[in-house]
């Protein structure tokens, strides 16, 4: 069970990954502008990336140890070493590069540090009794999971990569039920699903409003782009308006 952390007083430590050619470098950069416009306090941004990537130095880099896996669906393993303490040792926030936050994000950092708090998996909205974890934004305190990272240590990374389909189902059997907890599905969503097109109705499979474009609610913080297409491929006005 986690124990209770305090939550950070300065400046929030933020993290990305980069691996590979999945993303271009300006995924990096636009999501260090959109966390410094919806932080109140500040941030400092934690790049996880290969060794020989250059970072600037307004970004904190963080070298990944090679495992010998790439690829749009291989790369989201690389997520796990920042359980490792000897990178980041306390509170960190996690964002995937293709995200778009649309509001002040400061409601996330304020929450409870004594659990591990993340996206309730999107399949939620088909299969209600979901309670599987999306990795795409996570908050917690590397201090108090890094069993996660000794655990993985002591497993046969092949077998790791054969009985789960990702890193996010790796994390949601390591963490308990009760220490996990999930934000507010009203601030997080996914644009696919539940912006696009005034979003999909699973029972008729259709979108509700076509043609429409991002519609988004007064509540919504941020986006989540699972699957394709990617921010950077879009002329859609809300995205073009809140990604830089």
């Amino acid at each position: 069970m986690a124990t209770t952390t305090t939550i950070p007083s300065g400046p929030i430590d933020c993290a990305c990954v980069i691996h590979g050619d999945a993303y271009d470098w300006q995924y990096v950069e636009r999501l260090h502008s959109m966390l410094s416009r919806h932080i109140t306090p500040g941030i400092r941004l934690h790049v996880y990336t290969e060794a020989d990537r250059p970072v600037p130095s307004t970004m904190i880099k963080h070298e990944l140890q090679d495992w010998g896996i790439a690829g749009p669906k291989r790369s989201w393993w690389y997520k796990l070493q920042m359980f490792n303490t000897d990178h980041h040792s306390g509170p960190l926030l996690y964002f995937d590069l293709d995200t778009v936050i649309v509001n002040n994000i400061d409601w996330i950092w304020r929450q409870p540090l004594r659990y591990f708090w993340a996206i309730r998996d999107f399949k939620y909205l088909w299969k209600p009794t979901s309670t599987d974890l999306n990795s795409s934004i996570m908050w917690w305190d590397t201090r108090q999971y890094n069993n996660i990272w000794h655990a993985l240590l002591t497993e046969n990374f092949d077998n790791i990569l054969r009985q789960y389909r990702g890193d996010q189902d790796y994390i949601t059997a390591k963490i308990s039920a009760a220490d996990r907890r999930f934000f507010d599905p009203r601030c997080i969503k996914s644009w696919r699903w539940e912006c696009l097109d005034g979003g999909y109705n699973f029972q008729t499979k259709k979108y509700l409003r076509p043609n429409s474009g991002t519609q988004i609610n007064t509540d919504a913080s941020v986006l989540v782009f699972h699957g394709q297409p990617k921010p950077l491929s879009l002329t859609d006005d809300i995205i073009l308006q809140h990604w830089q």
